[in-house]
């Protein structure tokens, strides 16, 4: 009985204190969902300095710090090259291409790792000797990234290479070379630019996004 006592008054001040620690540690604990917020948003930020920063801005050697070593486009009939030299490599085939370029993110959602992209390219072609300047071409597209330790490891890129071809002048032929209904055969009139385009720029449009340039 005397044991019994004694345990019993052990017990009061262990039950007293649980309260209180129970409390603190729900206070030190993080909360899971705002961790990964903060973790979209910084991945979010960095496809975003992707685009605008390096791609439109052309400052290619800033790929180094944003794209990882073992990076990969898993877009089809994406070059093999690993790294930033895959990237830099399609970037500069576009910029031997084009005068200017310009990306204009119009929607990023993150998930995870990974960032959707919505965007808009605009690309002025070089002019041809003694032609006048070409219009500026447009193309929408979407990217999907994986970010992973502060870096792109990876992309897939989906873009209108139709709408494209059309400001172009290109038609499109059913098979069997029949002559195309008069919708297929009228060129798709440019877009107009996206926003936050220059307002001097006709429809744009113009090389792959964030991955690699595909004609």
């Amino acid at each position: 009985m005397e044991q019994s006592g004694q345990a019993q008054r052990l017990r009061r001040p262990l039950r007293a204190l649980a309260p209180p620690l129970l409390a603190l540690a729900l206070a030190l604990a993080p909360a899971p969902d705002a961790a990964a917020a903060d973790h979209r948003e910084e991945n979010k930020v960095l496809v975003r300095r992707y685009l605008t920063e390096v791609l439109a801005a052309g400052k290619l050697d800033k790929l180094d710090e944003i794209v990882a070593k073992t990076f990969v486009d898993r877009t089809p009939g994406a070059p093999a090259l690993r790294g930033p030299a895959a990237a830099r490599q399609a970037q500069q085939k576009l910029r031997d291409l084009f005068l200017k370029v310009e990306y204009d993110p119009q929607a990023l959602i993150a998930e995870g790792d990974q960032v959707a992209a919505r965007y808009a390219v605009l690309a002025t072609p070089k002019p041809e000797r003694g032609g006048p300047p070409p219009p500026p071409l447009l193309l929408n597209g979407v990217a999907l990234f994986r970010v992973s330790a502060g870096r792109i490891q990876e992309v897939f890129v989906l873009n209108d290479q139709i709408g494209l071809l059309r400001q172009l002048g290109y038609t499109l032929v059913p098979p069997g070379g029949a002559s195309p209904p008069p919708s297929a055969a009228a060129p798709h009139p440019p877009a107009s630019p996206p926003p936050g385009a220059a307002a001097p720029q006709p429809p744009p449009a113009s090389p792959p996004p964030p991955g690699h340039a595909r004609r």
